[in-house]
This record gives C-alpha cells, sequence and structure tokens, in this order.
C-alpha cells in the first residue's frame, strides 16, 4: 500500500511540477525562474521524505515521477507542458538530477 501511494505522490508531484516550473519573474532585466526552483527544491525533499517513509521509497516515487515524464513527452501531439527550451530541459535534469541524489544516497543505519 505505501509502494502504491508512493508511486501516486511522484506522478502528482511531476504532473503539478509540470505546470508551476514555467512561473517567472522579471526584475532588473533578469528572468528569475521561481517556479523552476520552487519545483526542484519540492521534487528533492518529498523524495527524501519518502526514501524516510520506505526503505527503497525515493525509487518508487522516481518510478511514478518518470511515468508522468515519459507520458507527457510521448503523448499524441507532444507536451505543452514541458517544453524542449532552457526551463523545459532545467526541469527535467534538476528534478531527476534530485532524484538521483536522494536514491543513490547511501542509507544511514541506526547503531
Amino acid at each position: 500500500m505505501k509502494r502504491a501511494g508512493l508511486l501516486l505522490l511522484g506522478a502528482y508531484v511531476c504532473a503539478l511540477g509540470a505546470f508551476v516550473h514555467r512561473h517567472v519573474w522579471f526584475a532588473g532585466g533578469i528572468i528569475w525562474p521561481w517556479g523552476l526552483l520552487l519545483v526542484i527544491g519540492v521534487t528533492y525533499v518529498v523524495a527524501r521524505a519518502a526514501e524516510q517513509t520506505l526503505r527503497i521509497g525515493a525509487a518508487w516515487f522516481a518510478l511514478g515521477w518518470g511515468a508522468v515524464l515519459m507520458g507527457l513527452q510521448y503523448s499524441p501531439g507532444g507536451s505543452y507542458l514541458v517544453a524542449s527550451d532552457w526551463l523545459g530541459w532545467t526541469f527535467t535534469a534538476g528534478c531527476l538530477g534530485a532524484i538521483v541524489v536522494t536514491v543513490v544516497r547511501p542509507p544511514r543505519l541506526g547503531a
């Protein structure tokens, strides 16, 4: 039951992140991608929490996250949520990097 919950949580975080990562703020002639930074941070925090819930919880979270990303990319007509621009590629690489860091991190075993 926990595995299915983590799978659905990963799918939800990816779908929500696909909408939020495009939010930017223009100040001083500079583009500040606050949505992108928020999504990468939330993905890392939730993946760490998933790892605390179940021994391989971050892997189940990653499976749900990746399934939604693949579904968005290979849907008929393509994806309009994750474009092939710097925001889209940074969203994909940043979130996957945050998940990979959590999954391959050595476990902390109590003494």
